[in-house]
Parts: structure tokens; sequence; C-alpha cells
């Protein structure tokens, strides 16, 4: 159960991550698509602005999944650091009392 932390903050990073970029690949991807619907319907005029989209939203939660994960993970770590310092005082004051 002790690692439950850790897996959740490696989950928030992967999702994060992957929000990211799956944004840029359908930022990118989008005006090519339009530009090929554009060629087969041979009406208009093609401009890659009628098909930019504003994804700053994604890209702002994307940046908060990892920035939560890393700094729950972070956090998490340093309890372990902590417990374990505190773990070897004991052991040590065990030792000295019961020699």
């Amino acid at each position: 159960m002790k690692a439950l932390p850790n897996i959740f903050s490696f989950i928030l990073i992967i999702v994060g991550i992957s929000i990211v970029t799956l944004t840029k690949t359908i930022e990118e991807v989008i005006p090519k698509l339009g530009y090929a619907a554009f060629q087969s319907a041979a009406a208009g005029s093609y401009s890659p602005i009628n098909y930019e989209m504003d994804l700053r939203l994604n890209y702002w939660v994307g940046g908060i999944c990892i920035l939560v994960g890393a700094v729950y993970f972070i956090r998490h770590i340093a309890f372990f650091q902590h417990s374990l310092t505190e773990m070897k005082k004991r052991d040590k004051e065990f030792k000295e009392r019961y020699k």
C-alpha cells in the first residue's frame, strides 16, 4: 500500500505527457487533413488558418497533470527518506538500550 501514491503520481505524469503529445499531434495533423479535404472537394480557397484550433487548455491540463504528479512523487520520496532515517535512529537506540 505504500507504493500506491507513487503509482498514482506516475499515472498522473503519464496522463499529462499523453495529453500534451496527443494535442501536439492533433495540432499538426488537422491542417493537413483540412488541405486534403479541400483538394477532394475543390471548393473555395484553402487557408491553414481555417483549420487551426485553440488547444491551450489541453496544454494547461497536461502541464498541470505532469506538475502535480512530479510534486506528489517528490513529496513522497522525501517522506520515505525521513521514515528511513527515523527507523535507523530507532534501531540504533534499541541496540544501545538492549546490549
